[in-house]
């Protein structure tokens, strides 16, 4: 049963398509209707075709938004009332006319559709006929699509209008780009749209592939944490199977740079950037599916890209947009978006399995604040734990968790601990009541099996999981082939025994780790239940959830791919039958999205945490799950490899509306040799670049293992182990630089952190992600898709102005220390003059051509070359820039007011947002956002339930959420406009909600940057003249060292209504 020759399990794509051309499909639409399914809740906003195949299968194409569209192909279903209304749990409404309606309404949108019989083909067509007046910079009316649904060899085809890129220098006499529209195809299928094969014993097991026609001249971006390999995708095979993957090489055993094996999260959504050359469009394609994904792009035929699902049939959505922005926006439409994180997340984070006592944090903290390296988080493994019990606290080695966590929070740090979804079958004196309590009330997942085509006999039951690239069959009958930790439990007795907890188990290593019950997380009782036991973590102190072993990550003696046996039968958590059982397999990456759910609503359900933001770390689950949780990518290693995809993973992860996101920098496991010796600590030269290159990526997060594998990883570390280790003497300076220069970049992102935050409150109004892909910010430069395409792997924007280049290869590869810089077109740049420190001003340099490719020596340096210290990594900044910057604290919020200054760089018009506030209150996001409405009407509507559920129990918001969205905050608005040799700032707030002069202060600083042209000019700035309208108090200083003019103006930024500056040149 089970095993290698089980095919309930997982499949490589490879050989899922090695069988897969010989499947067949329909051929011709032999009927078609638009009736709605009957649970449809709102049948004006279901936008639908029905068809009817000659094979007898079904199919639906519906339109969500004007330019969003749905196929779905169940070759199992044999109505069209099977496709029903409802929605997946990744959709943030239930049902899809839901959303629709509720989507129209928010954006103040009318659009209809029409189907018509065209002859060879119908055609299916969506418009936009009235558009309220906030939204026409989005939508216009006529906007829509249409979809040709050819009848015979069955095909779809998509066409929309597209407008030409604008003409850099047009040719005269020629209509503008804007008046030369015409019709294209932006999404197309094969002749073989859907090929099945449907099991003759397993009716679950209905595989299908979708065959999505793949333009020669098209580019792929996205694909999620999969997207690190290459940011633009070579032809490859791909596996979306949430997998514990350590050292991402356990399938195939190459490795970081291998794009087929299955990492911990799946977003199988993708974006198609050039098909349409010199036109605005781009299209982007999700697959909804939590089983398993096979994917070949373009890897046997280079013509196609087929998505084969295993079980569940296709659900994919197609969007199209003139700009990749504007797909962001339309997809976090359908996902969701993030809810406002605190502050303190963006600050330095240090993490390490193995911190195993009280003693062991002070210390660690203790030597970040003495060595002035600003920390804001410490992260505690399950060493806290009493016996690996989650949601306890050891009482010998952690005796005062309230003491500690407030000590910790008295000197800046915050503290999350590790929390994995297995709860340990070991009671404890006294009793362990979360064990207890869900055993009583059978809120764990019991263990009944799927057994057709097996013996049914628990002797003859194997697990099968990768290895080192080894295919590895298992007994769970064998004793000695479970953990270190022993476990003599009775597997026949358990097995199918259908009223007994499904017993399972983690391993955590060196002995560590327990037996266990899994909470059935897609019910929402147990999701309820399992929010509620946080509370004694928060009550002591704890402030966020780092959550580990999400799939969840099972030793491999208990089920198959190191997670549950694929024919456990488990909750399915559907909208219309919840109770409803389906195969492990089928569900496989629901458990880990519903887990960061059941956390999320839970912290916000505890009294404790009123009026807080909360925050999650997850180790991998689902496309949405950042709605709950920012992500880390898993189990890395300290090699260059891994540091080689971790920029590409977040600007890949960025295209889905991620807002926090990273790796664990310096790497998590040892660099082992080729002789299998492992390193005791990340490489010196390795943890600088990982620093450097990181310092405005989203998380920034040092996280290592400690026990007997590595004996340090923290910077200051570095230094300290000259101290007994003499052999090193030539390599001092390197030791010595690591704390210098780690700290140096880390001070300027404090520097900088104002800036971060504005980028990740405005990921919370459109999606867009704090750190960016150059896709998104420079739209028109068309170099990306030919000789500049290598720079979009290892290059990245911190908001949109400032471009960070990091080193990504080791001095023994590249001797020099060198790397090409590519400077986006139709901008100019400038070197960065940004420092960590008021003090360390340094004049603009010279100008640089968009379009240039710089050669950038980015030189390791000596700790006493502080003046050097900027040149490590190569950074730009973008003319016409605004950047905000205030004094560097060793954590958040230390210290009081801290003013800000706006950097404003000559060059092109530009207005840039900030947002103030206190930084941890939720009622500081804006109240007109959906994902803050709408959870909490639903909260409200969920009160009753959860108070008969909780009882007497005390310490806990039954509504769910408080009304979190007040708009407490304030947004100003800095414009520059530049017209010939004056200058204009304006500083107009745009929301005020909020007075921000506690964190903020009384004053303000504009600082006027000036450079040399490319003539070599410079203005004299002693002669320029300077006028400050609106009635404030103010102070100029003008600075000739520095091309600088400088303005204080003395009042809380945006307490009047408008502040105008001009400053005009001699």
């Amino acid at each position: 049963m089970a095993g290698f020759s089980d095919p309930l399990n997982f499949c490589k794509a490879e050989d899922y398509y090695s069988v897969a051309l010989d499947w067949k499909g329909p051929q011709k639409i032999i009927g078609v209707d638009t009736t709605p399914p009957k649970s449809t809740k709102f049948p004006k906003n279901w936008h639908g075709v029905n068809l009817r195949f000659d094979d007898g299968t079904l199919g639906v194409v519906q339109f969500i938004r004007p330019c969003v569209w749905r196929v779905r192909y169940d070759p199992g279903f044999k109505t069209f009332d099977e496709y029903g209304d409802e929605n997946t749990r990744t959709i943030v409404q239930d049902y899809m006319s839901t959303l629709s309606n509720k989507l129209d309404t928010y954006r103040g949108l009318t659009w209809e559709t029409k189907c018509e019989d065209s002859g060879d083909f119908f055609t299916f067509s969506s418009k936009v006929t009235a558009v309220e007046k906030s939204e026409r910079t989005r939508n216009k009316v006529g906007d829509g699509l249409r979809i040709h649904l050819w009848k015979s060899p069955f095909r779809i085809q998509v066409v929309r209008t597209l407008t030409p890129l604008k003409d850099p220098y047009p040719i005269p006499n020629v209509a503008a780009a804007e008046a030369r529209v015409s019709d294209k195809v932006v999404w197309q299928t094969s002749p073989k749209t859907f090929r099945k094969n449907l099991h003759p014993q397993h009716k679950m097991l209905k595989d299908t592939v979708l065959d999505i026609v793949k333009p020669g001249h098209g580019e792929y971006v996205g694909w999620g944490e999969m997207g690190g390999i290459q940011f633009m995708k070579e032809p490859t095979f791909m596996n979306y199977f949430n997998f514990d993957n350590m050292q991402y090489q356990q399938v195939y055993a190459q490795g970081a740079l291998d794009s087929r094996e299955p990492l911990y999260h799946s977003d199988p959504f993708y974006l198609d950037v050039n098909s349409n050359p010199e036109h605005k469009n781009i299209t982007a394609t999700f697959i909804d599916n939590y089983s398993q994904i096979a994917i070949d792009f373009g890897k046997t035929n280079s013509g196609y890209i087929k998505l084969g699902t295993r079980y569940g049939g296709i659900d994919c959505y197609g969007i199209s947009a003139d700009t990749v922005p504007e797909i962001v926006r339309l997809y976090t439409g359908l996902v969701g978006r993030s809810k406002l994180k605190p502050r303190y997340i963006l600050g330095a984070h240090q993490a390490c399995y193995g911190y195993q006592q009280e003693s062991d944090l002070y210390s660690v903290v203790q030597q970040y604040r003495d060595c002035k390296f600003p920390l804001d988080g410490i992260h505690v493994d399950v060493d806290v734990q009493d016996g690996f019990r989650t949601f306890t606290t050891n009482p010998h080695t952690f005796p005062n968790p309230k003491e500690m966590f407030t000590n910790l929070r008295n000197n800046g740090i915050k503290c999350s601990t590790n929390i994995t979804p297995v709860i340990s079958i070991n009671n404890r004196e006294g009793g362990y009541s979360t064990l207890l309590e869900g055993v009583d009330k059978k809120y764990f997942i019991m263990d009944d099996r799927y057994t057709e085509g097996t013996s049914g006999n628990a002797k003859d039951v194997r697990y099968m999981y990768y290895g080192g690239g080894n295919k590895v069959e298992v007994d769970p009958n064998d004793v000695n082939g479970r953990p270190d930790f022993k476990d003599n439990y009775d597997f026949p007795a358990n097995f199918n025994s259908k009223q007994y907890p499904y017993h399972g188990g983690v391993s955590y290593g060196y002995g560590n780790g327990s037996a266990g019950f899994y909470p059935d997380l897609n019910r929402k009782e147990v999701r309820i239940w399992w929010g509620m036991q946080y509370k004694y973590l928060f009550d002591m102190g704890l402030e966020f959830v780092w959550q580990d072993m999400t799939t969840p990550a099972i030793h491999t003696s208990y089920g198959d791919m190191k997670g549950l046996p694929t024919r456990l039968l488990v909750t399915s958590d559907s909208v219309t039958n919840a109770s409803e059982k389906k195969l492990a397999i089928e569900t496989w990456a629901l458990y880990s999205y519903n887990l960061h759910k059941a956390t999320w609503h839970g912290l916000s359900r505890l009294e404790s945490r009123k009026n807080k933001r909360n925050f999650i770390l997850g180790r991998g689950s689902y496309a949405g799950a950042y709605r709950f949780a920012g992500l880390w990518t898993g189990d890395n290693a300290s090699n260059w490899e891994f540091w080689k995809i971790s920029v590409s993973q977040v600007l890949s992860l960025g295209l889905n509306g991620v807002c926090i996101a990273g790796s664990d920098t310096g790497g998590f496991e040892p660099y082992r040799d080729a002789n299998g010796v492992e390193e005791k600590y990340c490489s010196p030269e390795l943890l600088i670049r990982w620093y450097t290159g990181s310092f405005l990526l989203p998380w920034l997060r040092n996280h290592y293992v400690k026990k007997d594998r590595k004996w340090f990883q923290e910077p200051y570390a570095y230094p300290k182990h000259l101290e007994t280790h003499p052999e090193l003497a030539d390599q001092a300076w390197l030791y010595k630089s690591v704390l210098e220069i780690c700290r140096y970049y880390v001070e300027l992102r404090y520097s900088l952190i104002q800036l971060l935050y504005d980028c990740m409150f405005q990921n919370v109004v459109d999606g867009m992600p704090i750190t960016r892909s150059m896709l998104l910010t420079d739209t028109e430069d068309t170099t990306f898709f030919n000789e500049s395409q290598k720079f979009l792997d290892n290059q990245y924007m911190a908001g949109d102005d400032i471009l960070v280049a990091p080193i990504l290869h080791s001095r023994k590869e590249i001797p020099g220390e060198n790397r090409d810089v590519y400077l986006p077109l139709y901008h100019t740049w400038y070197p960065s003059n940004l420092r960590p420190w008021d003090d360390q001003g340094v004049a603009l340099g010279n100008p640089v051509e968009g379009g240039s490719v710089i050669n950038y020596t980015a030189r390791i340096v000596a700790p006493e070359d502080y003046n050097l210290f900027h040149s490590v990594v190569p950074v730009y900044v973008r003319e016409g820039a605004i950047i905000p910057q205030i004094e560097v604290r060793q954590w958040t919020g230390q210290g009081g007011a801290n003013r800000i200054k706006f950097n404003i760089y000559p060059g092109k018009d530009k207005e840039y947002c900030t947002y103030l506030d206190d930084g941890v209150s939720r009622d500081s996001a804006p109240e007109d956002l959906p994902q803050y409405k709408e959870t909490h009407e639903q909260s409200k509507v969920e009160g009753a339930e959860i108070a008969k559920q909780i009882g007497k129990k005390t310490g806990y918001n039954i509504s769910g959420t408080d009304p979190e969205a007040k708009g407490y905050h304030r947004k100003v608005a800095v414009t520059q406009t530049s017209k010939d040799k004056t200058r204009t700032v304006t500083i107009e707030p745009k929301h005020n909600g909020y007075d921000p002069s506690k964190e903020v202060g009384d004053y303000y600083t504009i600082i006027l940057w000036y450079a040399p042209g490319f003539d070599g000019s410079i203005v004299d700035v002693s002669k320029t003249t300077v006028n400050v309208e609106g009635g404030v108090e103010h102070q100029v200083y003008k600075n000739s060292d520095l091309h600088t003019v400088v303005i204080d103006v003395k009042e809380v930024i945006g307490t009047t209504k408008s502040v105008k500056i001009t400053c005009t040149a001699a």
